[in-house]
Protein backbone atom coordinates (compact mmCIF):
# COMPACT_ATOMS: atom_id res chain seq x y z
CA UNK A 1 0.00 0.00 0.00
CA UNK A 2 2.78 2.39 1.04
CA UNK A 3 4.56 1.62 -2.78
CA UNK A 4 1.27 2.41 -4.33
CA UNK A 5 1.08 5.83 -2.67
CA UNK A 6 4.13 6.54 -3.67
CA UNK A 7 3.69 5.92 -7.22
CA UNK A 8 0.72 7.95 -7.06
CA UNK A 9 2.51 11.39 -5.82
CA UNK A 10 4.69 10.35 -8.29
CA UNK A 11 2.61 10.86 -11.34
CA UNK A 12 0.65 13.81 -9.87
CA UNK A 13 4.52 15.49 -9.48
CA UNK A 14 6.42 14.53 -12.53
CA UNK A 15 5.50 15.56 -15.47
CA UNK A 16 3.12 15.96 -17.36
CA UNK A 17 1.23 14.99 -14.29
CA UNK A 18 2.88 17.80 -12.31
CA UNK A 19 1.87 20.69 -15.38
CA UNK A 20 -1.94 19.29 -15.93
CA UNK A 21 -2.32 20.43 -11.65
CA UNK A 22 -0.94 23.58 -11.96
CA UNK A 23 -2.98 24.59 -15.05
CA UNK A 24 -6.39 23.18 -13.33
CA UNK A 25 -5.03 24.77 -9.89
CA UNK A 26 -4.76 28.52 -11.46
CA UNK A 27 -8.28 27.77 -13.20
CA UNK A 28 -9.68 26.87 -10.02
CA UNK A 29 -8.32 30.11 -8.15
CA UNK A 30 -9.45 31.91 -11.28
CA UNK A 31 -7.30 33.53 -14.21
CA UNK A 32 -8.48 36.93 -13.53
CA UNK A 33 -6.45 36.65 -10.04
CA UNK A 34 -2.92 37.23 -10.18
CA UNK A 35 -1.88 34.09 -8.23
CA UNK A 36 -4.34 31.92 -10.59
CA UNK A 37 -2.26 33.71 -14.19
CA UNK A 38 0.81 32.77 -12.45
CA UNK A 39 0.04 29.43 -12.19
CA UNK A 40 -1.50 28.74 -15.52
CA UNK A 41 1.73 30.99 -16.98
CA UNK A 42 3.73 28.18 -14.65
CA UNK A 43 2.12 25.78 -16.76
CA UNK A 44 2.52 26.62 -20.10
CA UNK A 45 5.87 27.29 -19.28
CA UNK A 46 7.11 24.37 -18.10
CA UNK A 47 4.96 22.56 -21.04
CA UNK A 48 7.04 23.88 -23.27
CA UNK A 49 10.67 24.17 -21.63
CA UNK A 50 10.42 20.59 -20.63
CA UNK A 51 9.40 19.59 -24.11
CA UNK A 52 12.55 21.33 -25.89
CA UNK A 53 15.60 19.50 -26.75
CA UNK A 54 17.86 21.72 -25.26
CA UNK A 55 16.29 21.88 -22.18
CA UNK A 56 15.76 18.05 -21.83
CA UNK A 57 19.67 17.37 -22.88
CA UNK A 58 20.90 20.17 -20.12
CA UNK A 59 18.51 18.07 -17.23
CA UNK A 60 19.80 14.21 -18.94
CA UNK A 61 24.08 15.65 -18.55
CA UNK A 62 22.43 16.15 -15.00
CA UNK A 63 21.73 12.30 -14.28
CA UNK A 64 24.40 10.44 -16.66
CA UNK A 65 27.12 11.41 -15.32
CA UNK A 66 28.77 7.93 -15.06
CA UNK A 67 31.26 7.11 -18.11
CA UNK A 68 30.74 4.50 -19.62
CA UNK A 69 33.94 1.37 -19.41
CA UNK A 70 37.04 1.18 -21.24
CA UNK A 71 38.02 -2.20 -22.49
CA UNK A 72 40.94 -1.70 -20.06
CA UNK A 73 38.53 -1.36 -17.46
CA UNK A 74 36.54 -4.63 -18.38
CA UNK A 75 38.73 -6.51 -18.67
CA UNK A 76 40.82 -5.29 -15.38
CA UNK A 77 37.65 -5.33 -13.45
CA UNK A 78 37.63 -8.95 -11.46
CA UNK A 79 34.22 -8.81 -11.44
CA UNK A 80 32.83 -12.37 -10.48
CA UNK A 81 29.03 -11.46 -12.29
CA UNK A 82 26.60 -8.94 -13.68
CA UNK A 83 23.80 -7.74 -12.33
CA UNK A 84 20.98 -6.28 -15.26
CA UNK A 85 18.31 -3.93 -13.66
CA UNK A 86 14.89 -4.50 -14.29
CA UNK A 87 12.92 -1.70 -16.53
CA UNK A 88 9.60 -2.63 -17.68
CA UNK A 89 7.75 -5.27 -19.70
CA UNK A 90 5.11 -5.43 -22.48
CA UNK A 91 2.19 -6.94 -21.38
CA UNK A 92 0.37 -9.49 -23.53
CA UNK A 93 2.96 -9.29 -26.82
CA UNK A 94 0.89 -10.91 -29.13
CA UNK A 95 3.51 -11.55 -31.51
CA UNK A 96 5.24 -13.54 -27.95
CA UNK A 97 2.14 -15.06 -27.02
CA UNK A 98 2.30 -12.82 -23.63
CA UNK A 99 4.46 -10.73 -21.66
CA UNK A 100 7.77 -9.94 -22.90
CA UNK A 101 10.73 -7.25 -21.93
CA UNK A 102 9.72 -3.81 -22.76
CA UNK A 103 12.63 -1.56 -25.64
CA UNK A 104 14.39 0.40 -21.86
CA UNK A 105 14.83 -3.39 -20.64
CA UNK A 106 15.83 -4.63 -23.90
CA UNK A 107 18.70 -2.07 -24.42
CA UNK A 108 20.01 -3.27 -20.69
CA UNK A 109 19.85 -6.50 -21.44
CA UNK A 110 21.81 -6.25 -24.72
CA UNK A 111 24.71 -4.48 -22.97
CA UNK A 112 24.75 -6.97 -20.49
CA UNK A 113 25.05 -10.00 -22.73
CA UNK A 114 28.00 -7.78 -24.58
CA UNK A 115 29.34 -7.48 -21.03
CA UNK A 116 29.34 -11.63 -21.21
CA UNK A 117 30.28 -12.26 -23.85
CA UNK A 118 33.49 -10.03 -23.49
CA UNK A 119 33.95 -11.28 -20.20
CA UNK A 120 32.52 -15.06 -19.89
CA UNK A 121 31.04 -13.72 -16.64
CA UNK A 122 27.21 -15.06 -16.17
CA UNK A 123 24.27 -12.16 -16.16
CA UNK A 124 21.81 -11.88 -13.00
CA UNK A 125 18.36 -10.16 -13.85
CA UNK A 126 16.95 -8.33 -11.21
CA UNK A 127 12.68 -7.10 -11.16
CA UNK A 128 9.80 -8.05 -9.69
CA UNK A 129 6.65 -7.78 -11.50
CA UNK A 130 5.87 -4.27 -10.30
CA UNK A 131 1.94 -3.37 -10.32
CA UNK A 132 1.06 -5.73 -13.26
CA UNK A 133 0.07 -9.03 -12.71
CA UNK A 134 2.40 -11.83 -14.09
CA UNK A 135 6.08 -13.04 -14.43
CA UNK A 136 8.43 -10.84 -12.99
CA UNK A 137 10.89 -8.92 -15.32
CA UNK A 138 13.77 -10.87 -14.02
CA UNK A 139 12.02 -13.97 -15.60
CA UNK A 140 11.37 -12.20 -18.46
CA UNK A 141 14.79 -11.17 -18.82
CA UNK A 142 16.39 -14.09 -17.98
CA UNK A 143 14.41 -15.76 -20.95
CA UNK A 144 15.80 -12.98 -23.25
CA UNK A 145 19.36 -13.42 -22.17
CA UNK A 146 19.31 -17.61 -22.71
CA UNK A 147 17.39 -17.56 -26.19
CA UNK A 148 18.25 -14.47 -27.92
CA UNK A 149 21.17 -13.56 -26.38
CA UNK A 150 22.61 -17.07 -25.88
CA UNK A 151 24.26 -16.25 -22.11
CA UNK A 152 24.33 -17.97 -18.74
CA UNK A 153 21.92 -16.60 -16.33
CA UNK A 154 23.50 -17.59 -12.72
CA UNK A 155 20.34 -16.82 -10.72
CA UNK A 156 17.43 -14.27 -10.89
CA UNK A 157 16.20 -12.04 -7.94
CA UNK A 158 12.31 -11.70 -8.69
CA UNK A 159 10.95 -9.97 -5.95
CA UNK A 160 12.39 -6.29 -6.08
CA UNK A 161 9.74 -3.49 -7.04
CA UNK A 162 12.10 -0.70 -6.81
CA UNK A 163 15.33 0.45 -7.38
CA UNK A 164 15.95 0.04 -3.22
CA UNK A 165 14.81 -2.82 -3.17
CA UNK A 166 16.55 -3.90 -5.97
CA UNK A 167 19.76 -2.88 -4.21
CA UNK A 168 19.01 -5.08 -1.03
CA UNK A 169 17.54 -8.17 -2.28
CA UNK A 170 19.77 -8.57 -4.98
CA UNK A 171 22.85 -8.68 -2.14
CA UNK A 172 21.15 -11.23 -0.71
CA UNK A 173 21.08 -12.95 -3.49
CA UNK A 174 25.03 -12.00 -4.05
CA UNK A 175 25.67 -13.35 -0.27
CA UNK A 176 23.95 -16.94 -0.85
CA UNK A 177 25.80 -17.17 -4.44
CA UNK A 178 28.83 -16.59 -2.64
CA UNK A 179 29.63 -13.85 -4.77
CA UNK A 180 31.70 -10.96 -4.25
CA UNK A 181 32.41 -8.23 -7.38
CA UNK A 182 29.84 -7.79 -10.33
CA UNK A 183 29.08 -5.05 -12.37
CA UNK A 184 26.59 -3.05 -12.37
CA UNK A 185 24.06 -2.46 -15.84
CA UNK A 186 21.88 0.05 -16.27
CA UNK A 187 20.41 3.05 -18.31
CA UNK A 188 23.37 5.60 -17.86
CA UNK A 189 20.46 8.00 -16.45
CA UNK A 190 19.63 5.42 -13.68
CA UNK A 191 23.08 4.70 -12.04
CA UNK A 192 24.14 7.17 -10.09
CA UNK A 193 20.96 6.48 -8.11
CA UNK A 194 21.01 2.56 -8.62
CA UNK A 195 25.15 2.89 -7.60
CA UNK A 196 24.48 4.57 -4.60
CA UNK A 197 21.74 2.27 -3.20
CA UNK A 198 23.99 -0.77 -4.29
CA UNK A 199 26.79 0.06 -2.18
CA UNK A 200 24.77 1.30 0.40
CA UNK A 201 23.54 -2.56 0.37
CA UNK A 202 27.43 -3.33 0.34
CA UNK A 203 27.97 -4.57 -2.85
CA UNK A 204 31.08 -4.34 -4.21
CA UNK A 205 29.54 -3.05 -7.50
CA UNK A 206 31.24 -1.60 -10.56
CA UNK A 207 29.22 0.66 -12.90
CA UNK A 208 28.38 -0.51 -16.32
CA UNK A 209 25.93 2.33 -17.80
CA UNK A 210 24.70 1.73 -21.16
CA UNK A 211 21.98 3.51 -23.67
CA UNK A 212 22.89 7.33 -23.03
CA UNK A 213 20.70 9.87 -24.19
CA UNK A 214 22.17 13.27 -24.03
CA UNK A 215 25.06 14.74 -26.39
CA UNK A 216 28.14 16.70 -24.83
CA UNK A 217 29.58 17.86 -28.29
CA UNK A 218 26.63 18.85 -30.58
CA UNK A 219 25.95 22.41 -31.82
CA UNK A 220 23.38 24.28 -30.33
CA UNK A 221 20.86 24.86 -33.05
CA UNK A 222 17.25 26.92 -33.04
CA UNK A 223 15.68 23.55 -33.65
CA UNK A 224 16.45 22.64 -29.93
CA UNK A 225 14.23 24.93 -29.00
CA UNK A 226 10.83 23.65 -30.75
CA UNK A 227 9.16 21.27 -28.72
CA UNK A 228 8.60 17.47 -29.29
CA UNK A 229 7.20 14.49 -27.37
CA UNK A 230 10.18 12.83 -27.10
CA UNK A 231 11.93 15.55 -25.57
CA UNK A 232 9.04 15.02 -22.87
CA UNK A 233 9.69 11.65 -21.79
CA UNK A 234 13.68 12.41 -21.79
CA UNK A 235 13.03 15.24 -19.26
CA UNK A 236 10.42 12.83 -17.58
CA UNK A 237 13.11 10.42 -17.38
CA UNK A 238 15.64 12.77 -16.07
CA UNK A 239 13.35 14.50 -13.66
CA UNK A 240 12.17 11.04 -12.33
CA UNK A 241 16.24 10.32 -11.58
CA UNK A 242 16.19 13.42 -9.72
CA UNK A 243 13.61 13.81 -7.65
CA UNK A 244 14.00 9.83 -6.88
CA UNK A 245 17.60 10.63 -5.66
CA UNK A 246 16.21 13.04 -2.87
CA UNK A 247 13.71 11.01 -1.96
CA UNK A 248 15.99 7.83 -1.19
CA UNK A 249 18.33 10.26 0.23
CA UNK A 250 15.67 11.68 2.69
CA UNK A 251 14.83 8.04 3.08
CA UNK A 252 17.51 7.05 3.97
CA UNK A 253 18.99 9.64 6.68
CA UNK A 254 15.22 8.93 8.14
CA UNK A 255 15.73 5.27 8.68
CA UNK A 256 19.23 6.54 9.68
CA UNK A 257 17.59 9.08 12.51
CA UNK A 258 14.70 6.50 13.92
CA UNK A 259 17.42 3.63 14.26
Amino acid sequence: MAQEIVWILKALILPPGGIVLLGVLGLVIGRKSLAGALLITLSLASLYFLSTPYVANRLMAEVETFPALSPKQIADSQAQAIVVLGGGRRSDAPEYQGDTVNGLLLERLRYAASLSRLTGLPVIPSGGSGRVNGPAEAYLAKQVLEQEFHVTVLGTEEQSRTTWENATMTAALLQRLGIGRVFLVTHAMHMPRSIEMFRRAEVDVIAAPTAYFHTSDSPDLLSDWLPSSASMQLSYFALHEILGGAWYALRYHWKALLG
